[in-house]
């Protein structure tokens, strides 16, 4: 008699699933949703640019709120690890902030907030829990590095979690294209948005 196999879920593909396909699918859904927002990517665009079936991102993932959401943590995760190796270095903290600055700057993508908005409908409130947790470790290490200035006396006393999301939100004018064909590098407009915040729009003296 033969032994009873268990059946697959209806639309999985008959291998099983390994790291390298999840890593792949995770890497080029993140990068089509930062780069056109949430409603206009699909599974099955995501697949398309994988190039494998719709059947195969779903043996990863239910349904476009579940891939969306790992998607945005797989991107965070990585944006978190690099913030941190930048902030972290010996370098002083004008030229650490430069790094973080020309890091998140070489990729233009959409308005964070504008993709969340348009995804928020879609997303449980455990989903976008996480999402935000993601984003919060990134603003929480720029914190921590703005209070040591701060207690170090290089900076001027404000609040360390105004200035990092202050200093983020600066950071999204990389998609604006008027001002980025003005500057050769991005490095220079990076340093521009750094020094504005570094110092101040009161007139300096030559």
């Amino acid at each position: 008699m033969k032994e009873h196999q268990p059946k697959r879920k209806p639309g999985r593909p008959k291998s099983s699933g390994n790291v390298q396909t999840m890593q792949q699918i995770l890497h080029t859904a993140s990068r089509l949703f930062m780069e056109q927002g949430f409603e206009k990517v699909s599974l099955e665009t995501v697949a398309q640019a994988c190039g494998v079936t719709k059947a195969s991102v779903y043996y990863y993932f239910n349904n476009k709120s579940e891939l969306f959401t790992e998607a945005l943590l797989f991107v965070l995760h990585i944006a978190c690890a690099q913030t941190g190796k930048l902030i972290r270095s010996d370098l002083p903290l004008r030229e650490r902030l430069i790094a973080v600055a020309e890091g998140h700057m070489r990729n233009a993508h959409v308005d964070f907030e504008t993709m969340m908005r348009e995804a928020s409908a879609g997303l449980s409130v455990e989903q976008i829990r996480k999402i935000r947790d993601g984003e919060a470790a990134i603003h929480s290490l720029l914190g921590e590095a703005f209070q040591e200035a701060i207690r170090n006396g290089q900076i001027a006393a404000c609040d360390p979690v105004l200035l990092a999301h202050v200093f983020t939100s600066a950071l999204t004018v990389r998609n604006r294209q008027p001002v980025m064909e003005q500057r050769t590098t991005t490095r220079e407009a990076a340093a521009e948005v750094v020094d504005l915040l570094w110092h101040g729009l009161l007139p300096r003296s030559e």
